[in-house]
């Protein structure tokens, strides 16, 4: 019987370490992309000219769309999956806290900057829009909300499995 468990343990234990490495990846690399456009990219974007400033997120925009969105999603279900494999090798209430901020993170892209960034999309910037600025505005709130969660995510997925 003592062989039985000790075999399973052994066998469950790879995956809950893929799990957990895929959710410490992911979180990690979102608050990451997030840190550096708050505090690098788009504090210098403020210093252009309003085309070259609306041409520059347009690019950042349509490039890191192809690939961000799955790196937002991946700490679900992997921390999902480390809690169901074995609770005893992840600390729950940390694995738990560190899915629920993952998924308010994409709430807030969903709910805040994927709609504005819809919006910056559509605009020529030879003739942007008179309050132009108050919506760069309210989509800097917005990702600093989701960079400040997501940094937290992170911070729990790294926790939670010491």
């Amino acid at each position: 019987m003592l062989s039985h468990v000790l075999y399973v343990h052994m066998m469950d234990a790879p995956m809950v370490c893929i799990a957990q490495a895929a959710d410490i990846f992911g979180t990690g690399l979102v608050a990451g992309a997030f840190v550096m456009g708050a505090f690098a990219v788009h504090p210098a974007a403020a210093r252009l000219d309003p085309a070259p400033h609306v041409l520059l997120r347009q690019e950042l925009i349509h490039r890191l769309s192809r690939f961000l969105p799955l790196f937002m999603f991946l700490p679900v279900p992997s921390s999902l999956c480390a809690l169901a494999l074995r609770r005893t090798l992840v600390s729950p209430p940390l694995d738990a806290l560190g899915c629920t901020l993952s998924l308010l993170t994409i709430a807030i892209t969903v709910a805040v900057n994927a709609p504005l960034n819809r919006r910056f999309a559509t605009w020529s910037p030879g003739a942007l829009p008179h309050d132009w600025q108050e919506h760069v505005r309210r989509w800097n709130v917005g990702h600093f909300l989701r960079m400040t969660v997501a940094i937290g995510a992170f911070a729990c997925a790294i926790l939670a499995g010491s």
